[in-house]
Parts: structure tokens; C-alpha cells; sequence
């Protein structure tokens, strides 16, 4: 199938939806959608050269999928069609070229998301870019000793406490 205006996939990417987040209460996300959600987010780190996977990373993505889906507004609905949209995107552009394509040329206008596919992008694929930065992609990019983010609160560089008898830091001077 040939991309309509420029949108990638087939007929299930272009399918128009409304722009809410897709009603996910009481749906569950299946096995297989989570297989095909967890290959999208190590796609994600390889993309930007940016994830160690041996961490055990696998487990805290396991317990944000379990938070954004066990509470509302679900958003296994989403997720669902996210797996479906990945699935059909390997299907018609072939496994090598559709994360690139869905990462970096997916044709999405700009504005709503009106599309399975742009449903796909902005409410799974930003999210776990944004997952991914949180759980180690900061450090990757170089991020290091930033105490308000990786090393805890700039706060922490003070004893809570000082010894008795001793005086103040300032009074020291």
C-alpha cells in the first residue's frame, strides 16, 4: 500500500479516530501487545543509540505499563493500538525501515492526533521516548552528578545535622 499524503502504513494507520485518548477501562493489554510494545521501546533506545538493556530495564517499563493501565484513565486502549499500528507497519514497510519510519518520517500533520497511527505516536511512542530518558537515557546523553536529577536534591550537599558542640558552617570562618 502506497502511504496516503504522505502518512506511513496501511489502512489501519490512516483509520480516523477521534483525537481523546481512546477509552481503555477495564481492556487489558495482552501478551502478545506487550511483546510488540517492549520491542517498540528497545527500538526506541537503539534509535538514539541511548539504552543499556541489561539494567533489568524490562521490569520498571513492565510496572509504568501496569500503572498507565490499572488506573484512569487507562491507557490500555492506546496501547492496544499501538500494537496494532507497529504490527502493520512491519507488515508494509518491512521490520527494518518501520521503526525508523515511525521514529522520524511518519508523515503525521501537525495538530490532533486523528489517526490510529498519530493515536500511536503521541500517546505511546513521545511516552516511552519520555520513559526511556527517565530510565537511563539522562545518563546516556551524558547527563552526570546533576544533583537535582540523577544525585537527589541539591539539598543533600548539607548535613541535616551537625555535631554537637560544633558551630555553625558559618560561624567556622
Amino acid at each position: 500500500m502506497s502511504p496516503t499524503n504522505g502518512l506511513i502504513g496501511g489502512d489501519y494507520c490512516h483509520a480516523a479516530v477521534d483525537a481523546a485518548l481512546l477509552t481503555g477501562e477495564g481492556q487489558q493489554v495482552t501478551a502478545s501487545e506487550l511483546e510488540i510494545l517492549w520491542k517498540l521501546f528497545v527500538a526506541i533506545g537503539h534509535a538514539w543509540d541511548d539504552v543499556r538493556f541489561e539494567n533489568n530495564l524490562r521490569s520498571s517499563w513492565l510496572e509504568f505499563i501496569e500503572a498507565k493501565t490499572s488506573a484512569s484513565p487507562s491507557y490500555a486502549a492506546e496501547y492496544s493500538n499501538a500494537a496494532a499500528v507497529v504490527k502493520e507497519l512491519e507488515q508494509v514497510h518491512g521490520e527494518a525501515n518501520a521503526y525508523t519510519l515511525l521514529f522520524f518520517r511518519n508523515g503525521i500533520p501537525p495538530g490532533p492526533p486523528v489517526t490510529r497511527l498519530a493515536h500511536a505516536k503521541k500517546y505511546v511512542v513521545d511516552e516511552f521516548i519520555r520513559v526511556n530518558i527517565i530510565a537511563s537515557g539522562f545518563k546516556s546523553f551524558g547527563g552526570k552528578n546533576y544533583n537535582g536529577y540523577i544525585g537527589g536534591s541539591r539539598y543533600n550537599r548539607f548535613p541535616k545535622v551537625r555535631v554537637l558542640g560544633e558551630p555553625p558552617a558559618q560561624e567556622k570562618a
